[in-house]
């Protein structure tokens, strides 16, 4: 969904800005003179927004609220979840009590970056020693690019990345040898076809993977000109991610193959996707829908070997409208230090860290991973992060709509595609009318 300057920088919030600024000399969260550091720590409560990136109650708890209060016994770390998008946010605006640090996505960081509620972390990464040179290279360009600007607005804390997943009790049964690390994805294909059968009413499928919107980022593909404001998806890099969405989708039987194949019925042979995965294996470990497993490298295109999708995950925010700015940075260094990012990691999280002891922890306290190839999937380095838009939401409906136009009504490609462009153009004018 695209912020509406109209709908979310009100008055109120303006007004908002400026009692922050003007109290910040006051506030135990501005840049407090060396002083400060022998004066008695007093009870501080922190609010964390959860805004877009998930994490369940049992996982703040663990991971963020105990530690903090552990190393800080003054500081009380609460949750607020933004349950309601854009709206959400002009109710916290609007309420003059917004949250302390922030929990997000990537996108966000460009949300709360156009509103004003993001600090820039440079002086207190300055002030505070924080090495940002410890931060995975990709995950840290892809908080500059979503800044929009050389100031960095916030930090990782725990990365997406992907694997090719499969169900190797299908390939023994059938024969079939096992994914290869580096596959391309024509090869993995190929792969999938071999499964592309019925056994006793059976029916059998290949391969599963994800929406064009994440497959276009393994090529670092704009949405749109940030100089034009018009879509770019009518382009020789969008009509690749398409042949293969449309290969993978052309093989016989694997048309409307979904993860319930996957893990419940288990007719199906691979998944490339998200670590998200591991989570739902791990709870099938150890009952009787539990089968065997393993993950090998994310197939990639010739043209970019080793690449999997651009790093995605979970960044941490100090929110520009705190009093307890000092506060929140302190607690979002810990969190991104070594000894969280290595329990976060052996949970099944991976770690922001451009650490391999630490990434080489991954699921250590996930029975599920026990003898699996992990290292095999970190073979693969995160594509580029391509320059987003205010205006880039607005591409994902003509985008889906091309692919199922595509795929289901079997138009072809480049038609596909500039119906698409000619949709996301109009959409994106309707737009910039209502902003006016």
């Amino acid at each position: 969904m695209v912020l509406s300057k109209r709908a979310i920088i009100s008055a109120s919030m303006m007004a908002l800005l400026l009692a922050a600024c003007g109290g910040e000399k006051q506030a135990t969260g501005g840049i407090a003179p060396e002083t400060a550091k022998t004066e008695p720590s007093k009870p501080v409560t922190l609010q964390m927004l959860q805004d877009g990136a998930t994490i369940t109650d049992e996982e703040f708890d663990t991971l963020i609220a105990a530690p903090v209060k552990a190393k800080y016994p003054h500081i009380t770390v609460e949750m607020i979840r933004n349950k309601n998008g854009n709206n959400g946010l002009s109710e916290l605006l609007t309420s003059g009590s917004f949250p302390d640090f922030m929990f997000i996505t990537s996108l966000q960081i460009k949300a709360h970056r156009d509103l004003g509620t993001t600090e820039d972390l440079t002086p207190y990464i300055q002030k505070f020693g924080m090495n940002v040179n410890q931060f995975d290279p990709a995950a840290l360009q892809t908080s500059k690019v979503y800044g929009g600007s050389e100031k960095l607005y916030a930090v990782p804390f725990s990365l997406n990345f992907l694997a090719l997943f499969y169900n190797k009790d299908l390939f023994d049964r059938f024969g079939v040898s096992y994914p290869k690390e580096g596959m391309t994805w024509q090869e993995t294909i190929q792969l999938a076809a071999k499964f592309s059968r019925s056994e006793n009413g059976v029916e059998y499928k290949g391969l599963l993977t994800n929406a064009i919107t994440d497959m276009s980022t393994q090529l670092s593909l704009p949405r749109v000109d940030p100089k034009t404001n018009k879509a770019l998806i009518n382009t020789d890099g969008w009509k690749k991610v398409a042949e293969v969405i449309q290969g993978i989708n052309a093989v016989p039987g694997n048309k409307g193959v979904n993860l319930d194949h996957f893990l419940k019925t288990q007719t199906l042979a691979m998944v490339a996707s998200y670590d998200a995965r591991f989570a739902a294996l791990e709870k099938l470990h150890g009952t009787p829908e539990n089968f065997n497993w393993d993950v090998t490298q994310f197939p990639s295109y010739p043209e970019r070997p080793n690449t999997s999708f651009q790093s995605t995950g979970h960044f941490l925010a100090v929110s520009a409208l705190s009093k307890n700015k000092n506060e929140a940075f302190q607690v979002i260094q810990l969190l991104t230090g070594e000894e969280i990012q290595t329990v976060i990691t052996e949970r099944g999280r991976f770690t922001a860290l451009s650490n391999e002891t630490i990434k080489n922890k991954y699921g250590a306290n996930m029975k599920s991973m026990n003898g699996k190839n992990i290292k095999a999937v970190f073979k693969s380095s995160f594509a580029p992060p391509y320059e987003p838009t205010t205006y880039d939401p607005l591409i994902n409906t003509p985008l889906n709509d091309a692919v199922k136009n595509i795929v289901d009504n079997g138009l072809d490609i480049n038609s596909a595609l500039r119906q698409a462009e000619e949709a996301a153009n109009r959409a994106i004018e309707a737009e910039m009318k209502l902003a006016k």
